[in-house]
């Protein structure tokens, strides 16, 4: 009896090795893009399931019967049509970031459900030009907005997130692409059906 309290003692003051669970759930149609522990990762998105992906962190050790302290994560979260806001009692508060902390406990799973945020564009370039740039207006200026960082070479492409149209707030969107030969593509005009989740997809040949 003595032997199997000093064993437990032992195993209660040596703690055991354990992790604890992030779980993303993508409920949007497009891509999610997340890294975690330096580790990045790619969850396709989908209009009849929700797409999960679940990384085990390692929480330190686990000493039974006694509370543990919680592990910091570090997240960065963004998608296609997707990014984490600041809510008030639940309700979005329409601040928008893509890095926050989290803090994780042995044993347990941390859930984070993406719903989607944003309306989308993504170019894939099929051609043999190299473009130099990507431009959306809307009808509500003319001021030319770039979507690109770095120019989309071929059999690349690129993504960005745009503000939805709604029924108090509609956007009517137009869309230019410059090629490094100087030709300019305006055959993208007056989109109007960009709501939450919607992307427009243009696959330039």
């Amino acid at each position: 009896m003595y032997k199997l309290f000093v064993s437990l003692l032992l195993l209660i003051l040596i703690g055991c090795s354990s992790e604890g669970d992030i779980k993303i759930i993508n409920r949007t149609e497009h891509n999610l893009y997340f890294s975690i522990s330096s580790n990045n990762y790619i969850l396709e998105g989908s209009s009849d399931s929700n797409p999960s992906k679940t990384i085990s962190i390692e929480t330190g050790r686990y000493i039974p019967l006694l509370e543990n302290d919680q592990t910091k994560v570090n997240l960065h979260l963004e998608g296609e049509t997707f990014m984490m806001q600041e809510a008030s009692q639940g309700t979005p508060l329409g601040i928008f970031y893509t890095d926050t902390s989290l803090y994780l406990k042995p044993n347990e799973t941390l859930k984070i459900y993406c719903d989607p945020t944003h309306a989308g564009v993504k170019l894939i370039n099929n051609s043999q030009l190299v473009v130099n740039d990507f431009y959306y207006y809307t009808q509500k200026t003319d001021s030319l907005v770039s979507l690109l960082e770095n120019s989309i070479q071929p059999a690349d492409s690129a993504w960005s997130r745009l503000k939805a149209s709604t029924q108090q707030d509609s956007l009517i969107y137009s869309f230019l692409i410059e090629f490094e030969n100087g030709y300019t593509d305006s055959s993208y005009q007056n989109i109007e059906s960009l709501t939450v989740d919607e992307q427009l997809l243009i696959d330039f040949q």
